[in-house]
């Protein structure tokens, strides 16, 4: 009797103990499962970037991590990482274009348009269209902007349209020899800093009457410029290129391939760039001989 009371009683504390630990392993299954979803809410951010003045004049894009995924919040960042002396750190060789005593009075987001109401000190700029560039594409790199509003207490920006779209001018360079074919063109080089390389975009005004994707790889094949940079090889030609539900195929020769075999990151970005500056496609696939290699999402960048 004793015995079988000592096993009952064994028994008993044994099962105890495993639901105790069942119990308990659930609610650390939760907890887990709680931890998870809000790490996935965390990761569910924005990256995003902006278009900073560098030590040789020229803008520069330059990624930056958003804490937010609100368009709105998003907006205040980038005006922000753009004052001049603000808060942020980047590199010295970095400077922002937005006077540092001008103060966001007003943003409004509506369906894609954003209108910007700054105070009187936004006037107080050596160079307001290198201002007004930058501030116009990187907020157009948050996505989800169909236009952008300047004011100035209230009153709108004088020389600019009422809506300005991204067609707007950067690091503007012009080539012209006469008033025949002419061709606008946004072109993405690399620059280096401290042994890393940025993009930076060109619009170019050239008497050029091809497709502006022939253009972008001849420019990039045949740079010469000292401080813009193209990885893009002498000998690369385009075979042929066709747009396809929203998407831009490119098909190259095999100098699209470095001496590895490999195709570099930043001849595909800057290739990637330029296209999703100058046409209305959300991806770009490259290939070489026929064969995909790779895809590139406008939303990834």
């Amino acid at each position: 009797m004793i015995r079988r009371r000592a096993i009952r009683k064994i028994f008993i504390t044994t099962l105890s103990l495993f639901i105790i630990l069942t119990v308990s392993t659930i609610t650390n299954f939760k907890d887990t499962l709680s931890v998870n979803v809000q790490l996935e809410d965390v990761t569910n951010l924005t990256n995003g970037c902006v278009y900073l003045l560098n030590d040789k004049g020229y803008l520069v894009r330059k990624n930056i991590f958003i804490d937010s995924n609100n368009i709105t919040d998003s907006i205040r960042k980038v005006i922000n990482y753009l004052k001049i002396n603000n808060d942020e750190k980047y590199s010295s060789n970095f400077i922002g274009t937005i006077p540092s005593t001008c103060i966001l009075n007003d943003l409004l987001y509506d369906e894609g348009y954003v209108t910007l109401n700054f105070s009187k000190s936004f006037l107080d700029n050596n160079n307001i269209d290198i201002c007004v560039s930058s501030i116009v594409y990187s907020i157009y790199a948050l996505g989800d902007v169909e236009g952008i509003t300047i004011l100035v207490d209230d009153s709108y920006l004088d020389g600019y349209p009422k809506i300005i779209k991204k067609d707007i001018d950067i690091n503007k360079e012009s080539f012209l020899t006469s008033r025949e074919d002419i061709t606008k063109v946004v072109i993405y080089y690399l620059m280096n800093d401290n042994f890393e390389y940025y993009y930076v975009p060109v619009t170019k005004y050239l008497n050029d009457s091809r497709d502006k994707i022939n253009i972008i790889v001849d420019q990039l094949a045949s740079n010469t410029s000292y401080d813009l940079v193209s990885l893009v090889n002498s000998n690369i030609e385009l075979i042929n290129s066709y747009e396809e539900n929203d998407m831009m195929v490119l098909n190259f020769n095999n100098y699209l391939f470095d001496s590895d075999n490999k195709v570099l990151e930043e001849v595909l970005y800057c290739i990637s760039y330029s296209v999703f500056d100058n046409y209305d496609v959300d991806m770009v696939m490259v290939e070489v001989d026929g064969k995909n290699i790779y895809s590139i999402d406008r939303k990834s960048l």
